[in-house]
Formats: structure tokens, C-alpha cells, sequence
């Protein structure tokens, strides 16, 4: 579903908020022409513990050797009341490669002029992969994106990794953990050391359920910390927006019952914490 992004926001410029998520594969052929340059043999492997067998990049491929197969990302305007989900796009696998996928997200990115990219532990992940993969397609990157040439410089590169302002010096921690705390939905699809299996299996449409999920969770603690410092009129106003998005725009997906389930259950705890205060006043009152 595609909205007029200029019609929400009074200004010309409208500042617009991009959450995403990639999922990724092992790039095989990449992995061994790395292995062919470090002249690494399989009976090298051999004196290895089996901690580094994970660790060593010559058996487990790092991030240069990786690939994305599906890119998700939810648009979102931002205003004085907050956060408004407007449209959610997932590309990927086996409709696009890596490079067409990168082209359509680049694509909407320029036509949206001024965007904040916003990921859960994307400064190591997502961001790196989106560049190389760029570089390997012969892309540029939009002049809206041109800040992640230089992501070291926060407050200019256009990227909020939420992972790293939440967890401040605290050990990074995942997603699920987070959201756990909150009593959010996440990780509903799978387990994330199965994604891969998915892929394998050609389970694709699986696989753009657990990018949209990943989207959607970060979408709703990026609301809940903008919360802190009044960035939305109500935390149950910011989650009621983004479960009636999923409800209208995500119903096709599986996930689509768990975040329903969570709207009903902040409803109605909000219902209950307003009986008490009419139980405590009406106490008060007979007092």
C-alpha cells in the first residue's frame, strides 16, 4: 500500500523513519576463493577446537562471505505525537538476488528524500552487508544514504542502531532478550538458528516472515524509547498503531495472530489499571 508521504507531514520536508532487517546466506563461491587465497586445506581444520572451528573464517564464513537473501523494511512518518507506520516492503529471494533487492531498496530511499535508518545491531550487521553488497553490484548508494560511508560519526551517518543506544555499556544483547522484558512478540516464526534451514529448504515466504517480525519488534521498542523522552502521546497509542498496521497490512502472515493477541492484552491491562484508579478513587471518596 503506497501513501503520499508529503500529505502526512506539513513540512516539505518530511523526516521519515526506515526500519529494517536483512536476512542472510553463506556466499559459498566467496568463501573458497578466500580459502584458495589463505591456502587453507580441509585437513587444517583438523587440530581445531570446536570454538574455533565457529570463530576461525577460514571454516565459518564472516560477513565478507555472506549474501542477502531477503531485505525487509517498514516506512515510517514522524511526527510531534510520534510514530506512524505507513508501509512495510519485503524483497528478496527467489523473486530478486542480492543486487536487484539492493536497487529497489535504493530506489524507494531516493524517492523518499530524508530518511533515519534504524536497526537492532545493524552497525555490525545489517549496515556492513548492504555496503559490500552494493560495492559487489556496482551500485551508489542515494544521496540520502551517503552518511553510512561514514558510520563511525553517529550523529551524521542517517543510522540509529537501537541495539547500542539501548544497551549503552551494558553487553550487547538480542533482540528476543529485550523484547522478552517488554513481553513484546518476537522471534514468532522460528528459532533464529533454524532461518537457514528455511532457505535451504526454499521456505521462502517463511523467511520474509522472520525479516518483517525482526522489523516489526524494532519498530515497537524504537516507539517505546522514543516514549522516554515524550516522543509519542502514549505508549499504548504508539503500540496501537503499529498492531492496526499489522491487522490491516500483515493479516496474510503468520505473525499477524500473536501481534493481535498482544494489542488485546494491552487493552485490556490498560482497561484494568483504569478500574483500580476507579476503585481508588471511589474508596477515597466513601473515606
Amino acid at each position: 500500500m503506497h501513501h503520499d508521504l508529503n500529505s502526512l507531514w506539513k513540512s516539505n520536508t518530511p523526516r521519515v523513519v526506515v526500519v529494517l532487517d536483512a536476512e542472510l546466506a553463506y556466499d559459498h563461491e566467496a568463501h573458497a576463493r578466500y580459502q584458495s587465497a589463505e591456502r587453507f586445506l580441509p585437513a587444517d581444520a583438523a587440530h581445531l577446537s570446536p570454538r574455533e572451528l565457529r570463530t576461525d573464517p577460514r571454516v565459518t564464513p564472516r560477513w565478507p562471505c555472506h549474501r542477502i537473501t531477503t531485505l525487509s523494511w517498514l516506512v515510517m512518518t514522524e511526527a510531534e505525537d510520534g510514530l506512524r507506520p505507513v508501509r512495510l516492503e519485503t524483497r528478496g529471494l527467489p523473486e530478486q538476488d542480492e543486487a536487484a533487492v539492493l536497487k529497489a531498496f535504493f530506489a524507494e530511499m531516493e524517492q523518499l528524500g530524508r530518511v533515519q535508518i534504524v536497526t537492532w545491531g545493524g552497525f555490525h550487521s545489517d549496515l556492513p552487508q548492504i555496503l559490500i553488497g552494493a560495492i559487489d553490484a556496482g551500485l551508489r548508494l542515494p544521496s540520502c544514504l551517503t552518511g553510512l560511508l561514514s558510520p563511525w560519526r553517529r550523529d551524521a551517518s542517517g543510522h540509529l542502531d537501537l541495539c547500542s543506544e539501548m544497551c549503552g555499556g551494558a553487553a550487547p544483547a538480542h533482540l528476543a532478550e529485550v523484547a522478552a522484558r517488554l513481553g513484546m512478540p518476537v522471534k514468532l516464526t522460528c528459532r533464529p538458528n533454524l532461518v537457514s534451514q528455511l532457505m535451504q529448504q526454499g521456505k521462502w515466504p517463511a523467511v520474509r516472515s522472520v525479516a518483517e517480525g525482526d522489523v516489526l519488534t524494532t519498530a515497537a521498542l524504537l516507539m517505546r524509547w522514543r516514549h522516554l523522552s515524550g516522543g509519542t502521546v502514549s505508549v499504548l497509542e504508539a503500540m496501537r498503531r503499529l498492531t492496526g498496521f499489522v491487522a490491516e497490512h500483515c493479516a496474510h502472515r503468520p505473525y499477524a495472530a500473536d501481534w493481535q493477541r498482544y494489542a488485546d492484552g494491552l487493552l485490556g491491562a490498560s482497561y484494568a489499571a483504569e478500574a483500580r484508579k476507579l476503585e481508588t478513587l471511589g474508596a477515597s471518596a466513601c473515606n
